[in-house]
Formats: structure tokens, sequence, C-alpha cells
């Protein structure tokens, strides 16, 4: 009889709402979540009671000092972002780490240097990438089930209303395009396939020059155009279409799908429905860390990807500060 592997034990730096999430998946599928961390251990304490997780710890480095935690996953505010990755690397952990990986594309480059030298996995948690959806999405838009190409268009928003919240802390990298917008940015380019040439955008700039809202347009190769919005302001709404000479493909819920999703083709004398499976949310991405790791191959969202991303968004939001068309580097 084969034995079972070992279990996959993980840690969390920080007690972020975003927990709620991921303390399933991180300790399922052939997963334990080990520990947890807080700056204040008594906090850690009782998020280790209330989760049922065995170890707490009372700052992000003791955790990192446990030797059998084999990956971490990163949830903190943007800007400590790539200092807690490149330290959970330091101390060969694997590591997922909530989008944007980085508030710039000097940051992702030192997670490269620090994932190659350190022979670890860091990967952007871009969960709704794991779902074969978004696959299937960028299969029919170039199979010429809608013809050919011409753009994409992606929103997603919602009101953010609570008094305190670190996403409208300049500092902290706030805004909606750094929080939201990354959604619809990614999954544009993803399906495109390429880094857009240049972009435009507008926003409605809140206090500290945080963007509440955000439109932006990305020129691709080919004449393929992107549209995205983002909004701390407007009711919730995800949405992504992608349209073509011929029609157009209509995903409903692209950024949080379920395990069983749509996608929905438009054309001038037919419409049906193309039906998608996939894992449960959020268990894609904990299982691809794991499984890379193991395998010693490339996550799913590489550090390449991740540094296309943040370079298209820090291009969309000088486009918006400057009011002029922003070129990418190529």
């Amino acid at each position: 009889m084969t034995e079972s592997p070992a279990p996959f034990r993980w840690g969390i730096l920080g007690v972020a709402r975003i927990n709620r999430a991921l303390v399933g998946p991180l300790a399922s599928n052939g997963h334990q979540l080990l520990a947890i961390a807080s700056r204040s251990v008594e906090r850690a304490r009782t998020y280790a009671e209330t989760q049922g997780i065995a170890r707490a710890y009372g700052s992000y480095e003791a955790l990192l000092g446990d030797p059998d935690i084999d990956a971490v996953y990163i949830p903190l505010p943007h800007s400590m972002h790539v200092e807690w990755a490149v330290k959970a690397a330091e101390a060969r952990k694997h590591v997922l780490v909530e989008k944007p990986i980085s508030l710039d594309g000097a940051g992702v480059r030192v997670l490269m240097s620090a994932a190659r030298t350190h022979d670890v996995v860091i990967t952007e948690a871009f969960m709704y990438r794991h779902h074969a959806l978004v696959a299937r999405a960028r299969e029919l838009a170039h199979d010429g089930t809608i013809g050919r190409l011409q753009g994409v268009r992606g929103t997603f928003s919602f009101v953010l209303d609570r008094a305190f919240d670190t996403r409208l802390v300049p500092e902290f990298g706030g805004g909606s395009l750094w929080d939201v917008g990354c959604y619809p940015v990614s999954f544009a380019r993803t399906i495109v396939g390429h880094r857009p040439l240049s972009v435009q955008a507008v926003a409605n700039w809140g206090a500290g020059e945080i963007d509440l809202s955000f439109f932006g347009q990305l020129q691709f190769p080919g004449g393929v155009v992107a549209q995205v919005h983002s909004s701390f302001e407007s009711p919730f709404k995800t949405e992504v279409e992608i349209i073509g000479s011929e029609g157009r493909l209509l995903v409903r819920h692209p950024f949080k799908p379920e395990p069983t999703e749509t996608i929905e083709v438009m054309k001038a004398n037919e419409a049906y429905t193309v039906t998608v499976d996939g894992p449960l949310l959020y268990q894609g991405e904990v299982d691809d860390v794991r499984d890379a790791a193991r395998a010693g191959r490339a996550p799913l969202v590489t550090l390449e990807d991740s540094l296309d991303n943040v370079d298209t968004l820090t291009a969309l939001l000088q486009a918006a500060r400057s009011g002029n068309t922003v070129a990418l580097d190529a």
C-alpha cells in the first residue's frame, strides 16, 4: 500500500478578515493549518482557539522560525507584502501572498530574486485563475467562436463604508484599483495573452489621493482594447464581457466563481451557455502552492505574470494622475 503524503503545513501572518475564506482550504485536501501569528500574542491565541489552530505566535518572525511550517499565507496590508514575502523566503517557506503582490515592479523583481535564491515558490493569490472557467473563456475568445477578438470589458465594484479600512490609507497602498481593479486587469491580460502596449485612465480621487473609482483603457497588440472599472463607491458588481467580431462572451462571476460556472455565448443568430467545473473557491490556489513546491515546478500565477500585472496597474495610475497616455515597456 502506498502511504499518503504528509500534510502540507501552513502558517498565516496576520488575522485579516480575508482569513475566513482561507481557513477551510488551508486545513483540507491534504493541508494542515498549523499556526497563526499576530503582533499581539493574546490576539493570536484567541484567533487560534476560535479556529482550531494548534500554534499561536506573538510575532511574524516567531512563526517564520517554526521548522514544522512548509508555507505561509500573507494577507497583510498591501504595502507589507514584499517585505514579509522576502522574510518568509529567507526562512525557506513557500509563499502565497495576497494581491496585489507588490505596489511596484521593483518589488516583484525583489521577490523573483528571493524565490530563486532560496528555492521556494512565491505566488500571488488570484484565486479565480485556478478555475477552469478562465482557460475555457480564453479558448472561446480565440478559437473563432466569437470571430476575431476585439476587446474585453471588466468591472469589480462595491461600497466600502467602514469607518477605518487600510484600503483607504495611502501609505498602505490604498485605492480601488489596487484592491479590486487588479482583478479585471488581470483577467483581461489573461484572456488577450499579451502585455498592454499603452494605457489611459481617469479616476475619482478621495482623501489622500486614493482612487475611489477608476476607469482604465488598455491597448493591446492587434488592436485589441480592454476597458476596466473598479470602485469603492458603486453597488457591488463583478462581470467580464469578451467582445468579438461575430459575438460576445459574458462571464457573470469571473473573480469568485462557484464550483460550477457558466459562460454565456451570444451571437447574431444563436445564444447558448457553456458550463465549466472547477475547485471550491480558494482551494485551487492553495493546492497549486503545494503541488508546485513538491514537484519543483512554477506555480500557475508566476512572478513574471505578476510583474506584468503590477506594471500595468502602476501605468494606469500614472495615466490617471497625469491625464496622458502611458506606454509600457516591451
